[in-house]
């Protein structure tokens, strides 16, 4: 029984791994704007939480399956934006406003309480440790900050690179394993890159409604001026 426990912890923390690489792909062909990032996060999701819900606890799919939600609505968010190229949107910069800053934070809360799972109704959330729950916001955070960099939003990358950064700590805490902390670097390490690449990214454009309305304007005063010179110049007549 010690040596199938054991098979089973390797091949979830083989799972996980894999999931983090592929994550840290998709940071870093989204700080390019490159649709296949958004293909690799959903590959990333259904290697690591999918596969795993699937092979060892069915009720994790009611975590796993709003991740791979939150890639999907990546990849459609983008198609959006302009086509550049292939794969290259060109992303406008969206403003953080204060209910995109709420909506985030309860995405966080019920990310983390689906997370949880049945634990949450029996109480045995109660009894998780600070590390734990600083381990589930950090990895809920990871994929929460992906909904911002679909919508242009550049801090979407301070989140990513925040929350590696605390599941890097917690690793090092609980379970100093050196692979998945150098995954984490690496994510927080893209996350800074996109970062910064996103710098200059133009800012949303106002809708061209008012532009039209204009035109409109204009081309009524410019039937009424030439109805009033055809009066006039019947008038002189």
């Amino acid at each position: 029984m010690a040596t199938a426990d054991s098979s089973s912890s390797f091949v979830q923390i083989l799972l996980s791994a894999a999931s983090m690489l592929l994550v840290f792909v998709s940071a870093a062909l989204l700080a390019h704007r490159n649709d296949l990032g958004w293909w690799t996060l959903i590959l990333g999701v259904f290697v690591g939480p999918v596969i795993t819900s699937m092979q060892f606890d069915l009720l994790g799919l009611i975590y796993a399956v709003p991740l791979l939600l939150i890639a999907i609505f990546g990849l459609w968010r983008f198609s959006r934006f302009e086509l550049k190229g292939k794969f290259t949107r060109m992303v406008t910069s969206t403003t953080v406003t204060p209910w995109s800053a709420l909506g985030l934070l309860v995405g966080l809360i019920l990310l983390v309480a689906l997370r949880f799972g049945p634990f949450l109704f029996n109480g045995g959330f109660m009894s998780a440790t600070p590390e734990i729950w600083v381990l589930y916001f950090a990895d809920a955070a990871i994929f929460a900050s992906f909904v911002m960099v679909a919508r242009g939003v550049r801090a979407g990358w301070l989140v990513l690179a925040l929350a590696a950064v605390a599941d890097l700590v917690v690793y090092f805490l609980i379970s100093p394993m050196l692979g998945m902390m150098g995954l984490f670097v690496f994510i927080a390490l893209a996350a800074a890159y996109g970062y910064f690449l996103w710098r200059g990214l133009p800012a949303q454009a106002a809708e061209p409604v008012q532009v039209e309305l204009d035109e409109e304007e204009l081309a009524l005063q410019k039937a009424k001026q030439a109805t009033m010179d055809k009066l006039n110049a019947k008038t002189e007549k």
